[in-house]
């Protein structure tokens, strides 16, 4: 008899594989269940960073809104209650009627912007280019802004979108004011019936891409973005201003 034929080497050989086939299998249970356990892991962290970032974002939306009424409270004690109080203290005093109207007409004025600033008025009957061309116009004072608008559809977006869109760009102007010490501003609106495309683009400072941080004005913005299902890019160029793109879809709105 051959030795091959030997029944002990025969169980000596399907032990050796039988061996084989479970350490193959071992190795490739194994494998698959760190790949998994790694893909796990990963989709937990990554789902944990998304939270966060979503609580950042809600608590940014708090302090923004809490900065809000202390603004609107600021002007109108500073500003309208101040001069109605002067108009008080001079009616008190006999002062002429000609110099009271004056007052009254700073304090009507002022009370129209405070009120144009909470939600500007018959917004749902106002053109998104004529809304942002309000924004802008009281700043040219301060900056040389150039306004281009390109509006090739008949189609309007909704007023919650143009309340945003509105907001969007009081911030962005606010924060060049701010932080950019600019002379210079253009802002370029897009409206087809595809997208709303805004850029805002100085010739401020800037500042270096990886010096980018997100402070509360940042994170406003991009919870306003994510409300609009919008994308954005802030290119910044140290020293040559910093530009910021803005694309909302419309075709749904």
């Amino acid at each position: 008899m051959e030795k091959w034929q030997d029944p002990q080497v025969i169980a000596l050989w399907i032990a050796i594989i039988v061996v084989l086939v479970f350490t193959i299998l071992f190795f490739v249970i194994w494998i698959l269940y760190t790949g998994y356990k790694r893909m796990t892991e990963a989709n937990l962290r990554e789902a944990q960073t998304a939270l966060e970032h979503q609580k950042t974002l809600l608590e940014t939306n708090l302090q923004a809104q809490e900065r809000e009424r202390e603004r609107i409270a600021a002007d109108l004690h500073d500003s309208l209650i101040g001069k109605l109080s002067v108009i008080r203290l001079k009616s008190q005093m006999g002062v002429a009627l000609t110099d009271i109207d004056e007052l009254l007409g700073e304090s009507i004025a002022e009370a129209r912007r405070i009120s144009h600033d909470l939600t500007p008025p018959l917004i749902a009957f106002s053109d998104v280019q004529d809304l942002i061309e309000q924004v802008v116009s009281p700043w040219q004072q301060k900056l040389n802004i150039t306004y281009y608008k390109d509006v090739r559809t008949a189609a309007a977006p909704t007023p919650e979108v143009k309340i945003q869109v509105i907001r969007i760009t009081q911030e962005l102007i606010t924060n060049i004011v701010k932080h950019a010490f600019a002379t210079a501003v253009t802002v370029h609106l897009r409206y087809t019936d595809k997208n709303l495309i805004l850029l805002v683009k100085d010739n401020g400072r800037g500042f270096k891409a990886g010096q980018l941080k997100k402070g509360l004005g940042l994170n406003s913005l991009e919870l306003r973005m994510q409300y609009l299902n919008a994308h954005y890019k802030i290119t910044p160029a140290q020293g040559k201003g910093t530009k910021v793109l803005m694309v909302v879809p419309t075709q749904h709105n």
